[in-house]
C-alpha cells in the first residue's frame, strides 16, 4: 500500500503545470496592467481596479495551492495545516468584499471564488485525515480559480477597449 506522500508525488506534474500556468498568466495580467495605468485607476467606480486584484487574487490563490503541493516530503497534516492558513486568509478576503460590494451584481461575482474557498476547506479537512483521493476535488477548484481570473482579465480587456472607444464630450 502506497504512503501519502508516495501518492501526492504523482500529482506533482499537474501542480507544476499549475503552477507555471498561474505565473505565466500573473505575469501577463501585470505588464497589460502596467501599460494602462492611468485608465484604471483614473475610473470613478474603480471597475476595472476590482477586476485587477479579483484576477490577481485568484491566480496567486491557485499558483499557491500548486506550490504547496510541490513540496517534498509531505505527511498529511504539514500539507493540511498550511492549505488550511491560504484557505482562511482567502475566506477573510472574501468575506470583506462581499461587505463592501453592494448590489446583487457585484455579489454574483463573488460566487465561484467562495464555492473554491469552501471546497478548499474541505479538501484541508480531508487531506488532514491522510484521504489522499480528495486531490480531485483540487482540479475543479483550480478550474474555477483559473476560470474566474481569466474572464475577469479578459473583461478587464474589453472594457479597456470600451473606454477607449468611447466619445470625448468637447463642448
Amino acid at each position: 500500500m502506497e504512503t501519502f506522500n508516495e501518492s501526492l508525488t504523482k500529482w506533482q506534474p499537474f501542480f507544476t503545470a499549475v503552477a507555471g500556468a498561474t505565473a505565466t498568466l500573473i505575469g501577463l495580467l501585470f505588464v497589460s496592467l502596467s501599460i494602462n495605468r492611468e485608465k484604471i485607476t483614473a475610473q470613478e467606480d474603480r471597475v476595472l481596479l476590482r477586476l485587477a486584484q479579483r484576477s490577481f487574487a485568484d491566480f496567486l490563490f491557485a499558483m499557491f495551492i500548486a506550490l504547496m503541493f510541490l513540496i517534498p516530503c509531505h505527511e498529511p497534516r504539514s500539507l493540511a495545516i498550511p492549505l488550511f492558513c491560504v484557505a482562511a486568509m482567502r475566506g477573510f478576503w472574501l468575506a470583506r468584499s462581499i461587505c463592501r460590494s453592494s448590489g446583487s451584481g457585484k455579489l454574483r461575482e463573488q460566487i465561484l471564488p467562495v464555492l473554491s474557498t469552501l471546497a478548499l476547506f474541505v479538501t484541508c479537512y480531508q487531506i488532514y485525515r491522510a484521504q489522499i483521493l480528495v486531490t480531485f476535488l483540487l482540479v475543479p477548484i483550480i478550474a474555477m480559480l483559473v476560470l474566474n481570473a481569466s474572464r475577469n482579465a479578459w473583461a478587464l480587456l474589453i472594457m479597456e477597449k470600451n473606454l477607449e472607444e468611447k466619445p470625448t464630450d468637447q463642448t
